[in-house]
């Protein structure tokens, strides 16, 4: 049977739909351009791929366009019926999440995840500053955010994905030294994870590295398609830093361009 990147088998027999999903799963987790594109071309290959319309309708809702989320979200729960036991957990968790049943969908994310800790795109729902954990403000998410990706950790090796988000984990827990260490190792692995610039971000300004820093991730997004889901996020992040140095023309013009309502995938990262 065909699988995923992660060793998850998947309920389509078309090379096609597998290949066009795992593009758009590696896409998603790693805010890269083309996941929608990617997910739509799996659906195109086996419309009776549940996992492949379950992944559109995420893309919608997390680029702020949850009215789009609707067809794909009905397709997938509409081919409920029969799916293994991990899609169909799969699948409910997404599309609780989807619709917008946040308390439920955690319950039902954590649920799964102790069955399948590498189901990546149900344990990327609560990772880094914008997943559940870290964006809930409740006390104390730091050490939860850290304790989530430890007890990942032994299921996902030298993962780049999973390695710039345990550094996340890492730098928002104080431990700024590992987390260098630990974000260094995912874009060694894949540079152009736009999740792993944003946090190597992070990680420069916890240590103070305020120059190396806004050198780093002004060059590195240089190279980012505006489409890609942190590119508004990204260049927030140059701002500040331009401001922070004093060089408030910088500052205005990344706003402007690139952070400002109406502009392309306008503040819909932040």
């Amino acid at each position: 049977m065909l699988q995923d990147r992660y060793g998850n088998t998947l309920s389509t027999s078309s090379p096609a739909a597998r290949d066009a999903y795992v593009a758009g799963v590696d896409r998603f987790i790693g805010a890269m351009p083309g996941v929608e594109e990617a997910f739509a071309s799996s659906v195109a290959a086996d419309e009776g791929f549940a996992l492949g319309h379950i992944g559109l309708a995420r893309i919608r809702q997390a680029m702020g366009r949850g009215d789009d989320a609707a067809t794909p979200l009905a397709a997938a729960r509409a081919l409920a019926d029969g799916l293994p036991a991990r899609e169909a957990a799969h699948l409910n968790a997404l599309s609780l999440l989807v619709s917008g049943q946040g308390p439920a969908a955690y319950a039902a994310i954590r649920a799964h995840l102790l069955e399948h800790p590498r189901d990546a795109m149900i344990a990327q729902t609560c990772t880094g500053v914008f997943g559940m954990i870290g964006f809930s403000g409740q006390p104390g998410r730091e050490a939860e955010q850290l304790a989530f990706t430890s007890m990942l950790a032994p299921h996902y090796g030298d993962d780049w994905w999973f390695l710039c988000q345990h550094a996340f984990s890492q730098v928002e827990a104080g431990q700024t030294g590992p987390a260098t260490a630990t974000i260094e190792r995912s874009l060694a692995l894949e540079p152009r994870n736009a999740h792993a610039a944003h946090i190597r971000s992070h990680v420069y300004y916890e240590a103070g590295e305020t120059e190396a820093g806004y050198a780093y991730i002004d060059a590195w997004r240089r190279g980012y398609d505006k489409s890609g889901q942190l590119h508004c996020h990204i260049s927030w992040h140059v701002a500040l830093w331009a401001l922070e140095r004093g060089d408030t023309g910088t500052m205005w013009r990344v706003l402007d361009a690139d952070v400002a309502p109406g502009r392309p995938g306008g503040r819909r990262s932040t």
